[in-house]
């Protein structure tokens, strides 16, 4: 807690049990392989700003659009919320173990999921930029921590011959969650943090059941996939605190919504009404309004649990 509290990451040693591991592998790759040009299509909306993604008919077609038009090199794809869909991810992403764990970070009561996303890096993918979880969340909270699972060991961010990058996980900016001032006074485009005096970290070696936490200010990025390893495949859930809020856009004066990066829209469009989102299946939430939804269940405590309900 201690540790959490100063550097904004830790590392929860064989929290998940190594065949718990193998069934998220086996159930993300499924997904992975049936959502393939949604993820694409996703990229394209945020990395190509003059292209519908829905006139994109085929992945090849999508790639050859972020070959030739990206503004940014291609660092992942994206899968949002698989624990609508596939009961092995929810049995993770909304169970006891990361839920109890995400209690005692937020030191909180009661905590939701936010979402779950999986990240693909494949061999050749650039770097994964600086950046922090909750820019992109639409919650008006500093209570909010990930969860990011790696689906097989990683070796560390510089465990690579001769400095080159390794087959690697996340690398935090210490201390930089307590750091309001960056965020408010400077944009991050482009930023390297090398004039901020962070100390930059990792959580070295993980193996399959480790988890690595971070609070949602905490600036953190990931390196490129090296050439030649198979692609990274790591999953991660968001939780936050109950009774948080969410950002009231529109009609409070106070927010700046040119802060807010919209790069996980598809995740929250279905229950937040704003910008033009709308809900889909339930009441859609407005902005300023307590984020209490069905897609945002309740995982902790265990009693109140709103886990069965998934999936969908």
């Amino acid at each position: 807690m201690l540790r959490f509290e100063r550097d904004g990451f830790v590392v929860t040693r064989s929290l998940l049990s190594g065949g718990t591991i193998d069934s998220l592998r086996h159930a993300c790759e499924g997904e992975v392989a049936g959502r393939k040009l949604e993820s694409l299509r996703h990229r394209i909306r945020v990395l190509c700003p003059n292209i519908d993604p829905n006139s994109i008919h085929d992945e090849a077609e999508a790639r050859e659009v972020l070959d030739e038009l990206a503004t940014d090199e291609l660092g992942f794809l994206q899968f949002f919320n698989l624990h609508r869909s596939s009961r092995t991810v929810a049995q993770v992403a909304l169970g006891a173990e990361l839920a109890a764990v995400a209690a005692q970070l937020l030191n909180c009561k009661k905590v939701r999921v936010y979402q779950d996303a999986l990240f693909m890096k494949e061999p050749g993918f650039s770097q994964t930029n600086w950046h922090s979880d909750l820019r992109m969340a639409p919650f008006d909270t500093n209570q909010f921590v990930t969860a990011w699972i790696p689906l097989r060991p990683v070796r560390g961010a510089r465990a690579g011959s001769n400095g080159a990058p390794a087959d690697s996980g996340l690398i935090f900016a210490a201390g930089s969650h307590r750091d309001f001032a960056l965020p408010f006074w400077h944009s991050m485009e482009g930023r390297d943090l090398s004039d901020r005096g962070y100390p930059l970290k990792d959580q070295g070696p993980m193996e399959c059941g480790d988890v690595s936490w971070h609070h949602g200010w905490t600036l953190h990025c990931a390196a490129p996939q090296p050439m030649g390893t198979p692609p990274r495949l790591a999953l991660s859930v968001c939780f936050f605190a109950d009774g948080s809020r969410l950002l009231a856009r529109d009609s409070d004066p106070s927010v700046r919504p040119e802060l807010l990066h919209d790069e996980d829209a598809e995740s929250y469009a279905p229950w937040l009404s704003a910008d033009g989102l709308a809900g889909r299946g339930a009441k859609a939430l407005k902005p300023g309004a307590v984020a209490k939804h069905r897609l945002l269940p309740v995982v902790w405590p265990q009693e109140a649990s709103e886990a069965t309900n998934f999936p969908l």
